[in-house]
């Protein structure tokens, strides 16, 4: 069964490529919002890209999960699995609640919306220097008006509804996105929030036995 990889706010298909999975992995690409575009909307668009024919699994990374899940209220899949990410707004840090109630991220230009790669660093929970490289890639590669468009989608009032087959991997150490709801949650101990580049044999175990069940 394929396996649609939807990567986190910014990041690309080279966020999965340490991942040994033993299913066939096919790597959805962003695309460009449109002015005000909604989530639904936009994942509709974004959902094109999936073969529907066949019986298919979503694997959503970070702000990819939001997407995977919003994905998965118009579209049958067999599974949805997230790593690092939501299914509650309620589960973003307080002080992201905080700028999304003041609207500061709106006026914001969106350059400001990257930080200095040592906090990005510490927030990722990056130590491997392959890791750091890779960050840095990503960070520098960013479309930074899809940015500043998935950071106003994030602290906006449309909701994330958790489908029914979800399956969730989250980190331990997470800074990014803490574990708050540890119920039913698939735990990597130690992980954060790039504990798919940083533990990926660990993610790729448990995403391999997931499917066993």
């Amino acid at each position: 069964m394929d396996i649609y990889c939807i990567s986190g706010l910014g990041a690309d298909r080279r966020a999965f490529q340490f991942l040994e999975i033993n299913n066939k992995l096919i790597h959805i690409e962003w695309l460009t919002p449109i002015k005000n575009e909604s989530l639904s909307d936009y994942s509709r668009r974004l959902s094109q890209q999936i073969n529907t024919k066949e019986p298919f699994v979503l694997l959503g990374l970070s702000f990819g999960g939001i997407v995977a899940c919003k994905i998965a209220t118009f579209l049958k899949t067999e599974k949805v699995i997230l790593l690092s990410s939501i299914t509650d707004k309620k589960h973003l840090p307080l002080v992201l609640r905080l700028i999304g109630k003041t609207g500061i991220h709106k006026i914001v230009p969106a350059a400001w919306l990257n930080p200095p790669m040592n906090i990005a660093y510490w927030f990722f929970g990056v130590k491997k220097e392959k890791s750091k490289q890779l960050l840095k890639e990503i960070f520098k590669a960013t479309d930074q008006q899809f940015l500043k468009w998935a950071i106003g989608i994030l602290l906006s009032n449309e909701e994330i509804i958790a489908p029914e087959n979800v399956i969730r991997i989250h980190g331990t150490n997470d800074r990014l996105l803490p574990l708050v709801n540890r119920a039913g949650v698939h735990k990597i101990e130690g992980g954060g929030h790039f504990m798919v580049i940083e533990q990926a044999a660990e993610v790729s175990e448990k995403i391999n036995r997931l499917f066993l069940i």
